[in-house]
């Protein structure tokens, strides 16, 4: 028989799922209490404000995108690996994620400081990156994901299926080539 989820966890998972289905701002104690089953002084301990709550659940869902970019990761994950393995988990579409990134758009809007850990995950990504040009391509290449997660987001634009897949397609195939610029002009 496996763990009971901590309460800590329970509040967590019933946030995410209140974000999803009505975004941040039904996220109250009065409704945690009720779908998670954790008293107010159980949530107030772990999370005495919304704020700390709302950055746990970033917290986890950006352990969650590094978990799908370890999954997607070809065998041998070389950086070359890891940048297709950010392209499609960037590019995957996964309606739960579109949910929960809708639900928590007007929270991070109002406090921006709730994105702090994922600043703080790309500050420390980029720290030590030389820019050649190399490495802005493949930089380019993660905005271009990015870009089209966030059309996805807001279906703007909308786009057919086809050419959505050909895009995709494409920035693998300029990951690929690109990767293969840098090792062909490497000792």
């Amino acid at each position: 028989m496996g763990r009971q989820p901590t309460a800590r966890q329970k509040v967590i998972d019933a946030s995410r799922l209140i974000v999803m289905e009505r975004g941040a701002g039904a996220l109250t104690y009065d409704e945690l209490t009720q779908v998670s089953g954790v008293t107010r002084g159980g949530i107030t301990y772990h999370f005495p404000t919304k704020a700390s709550l709302l950055r746990a659940l970033v917290e986890q869902d950006l352990e969650q995108w590094q978990a799908i970019e370890e999954e997607l990761c070809p065998a041998q994950c070389s950086a070359d690996a890891e940048l297709i393995a950010f392209l499609r988990a960037h590019t995957n579409e996964e309606p739960e994620r579109r949910r929960f990134v809708t639900g928590m758009l007007s929270a991070v809007t109002h406090d921006p400081p709730i994105l702090d850990p994922v600043r703080a995950h790309e500050n420390e990504r980029l720290e030590n990156v030389e820019w050649t040009d190399q490495n802005l391509k493949c930089e380019l290449l993660r905005m271009a994901a990015m870009g089209l997660f966030w059309a996805d987001v807001f279906g703007c634009p909308q786009m057919d299926a086809g050419l959505r897949r050909q895009l995709v397609e494409k920035l693998e195939e300029l990951a690929v080539e690109w990767s293969e610029t840098r090792n062909d002009s490497e000792p």
